[in-house]
């Protein structure tokens, strides 16, 4: 009977020790040439698994034994690299010169993304999907980070509401800007059957 239990106790810390030693928690730092980067993405290969870097690029995340990091940041070459049961592993981010020079417009002018002073994201159209769509909104619906598109209405005909990155800013006023083909729209210029408000 105490030979058994044992066993049984044996057993039971062997695959405690077996779970403890299949995920376990990574954690690290993110930088480049000049210092840390915040805000770097930090993602276990192949799952929704993931974190962001803090403010001194510092990031913590629970990953197993086999798995593979990759860290991306804008602008940066994304890398990948093989946990091994590490348990510390840092990253040192080279510049994507192709991706620096990228020109992109912005609220108030045109710049590249080095200089950007703020979040840039683009949807090209490889990025939207087949199917119904009924207005610009919908095009973009799902494709961004930090962009809210909510119907006003369940009513056929009823406008969008677009929130970008939440109500943060003086007015309480965060609707896009769109610029179709050279063409500056705006938020309230576009109905859901396509019409514009150019007259």
């Amino acid at each position: 009977m105490k030979i058994t239990f044992l066993k049984s106790l044996l057993v039971l810390g062997a695959f405690l020790c077996f779970g403890f030693l299949q995920a376990q928690e990574v954690s690290g730092t993110v930088s480049d040439a000049s210092g840390p980067l915040p805000g770097a993405s930090v993602l276990v290969k192949g799952t929704t698994n993931g974190t962001q870097t803090d403010f001194d690029g510092n990031y913590t995340l629970t990953a197993e034994e086999g798995a593979v990091l990759i860290v991306s940041y804008i602008g940066y070459k994304t890398q990948e690299v093989a946990v091994n049961g590490r348990t510390s592993i840092n990253f040192t981010l080279e510049e994507d010169a192709e991706a620096l020079e990228e020109v992109v417009i912005i609220g108030y002018g045109t710049t590249t993304v080095k200089d950007a002073t703020g979040s840039v994201t683009a949807v090209t159209a490889e990025d939207f999907n087949g199917g119904n769509i009924a207005s610009p909104e919908q095009l973009i619906q799902g494709k961004t980070a930090g962009v809210n598109i909510q119907e006003a209405s369940g009513e056929p005909g009823a406008g969008i509401q677009i929130n970008i990155r939440g109500s943060n800013s003086v007015r309480a006023n965060n609707n896009p800007l769109f610029v179709v083909d050279g063409v500056p729209l705006g938020g309230g210029d576009t109905s859901p059957q396509g019409e514009t408000g150019f007259g």
